[in-house]
């Protein structure tokens, strides 16, 4: 007999994962491309989108 043992869940879970991490940076594109800054720190671009803007 064949001493593999292939746990099924496993690679299920790391398919998962990876089709995850995928479609953040899918996302991530989408708002880097639609609101592009010259802020390269995420944190400080993530807090310029939600700043209130003045009234005009």
């Amino acid at each position: 007999m064949n001493d593999k043992i292939v746990d099924i869940n496993s690679k299920r879970d790391d398919v998962r994962h990876k089709r995850k991490e995928k479609q953040l940076n899918e996302l991530k594109n989408k708002f880097e491309k639609a609101l592009p800054t010259e802020e390269h720190d995420p944190k400080k671009k993530l807090l310029n989108l939600f700043k209130k803007k003045p009234k005009k």
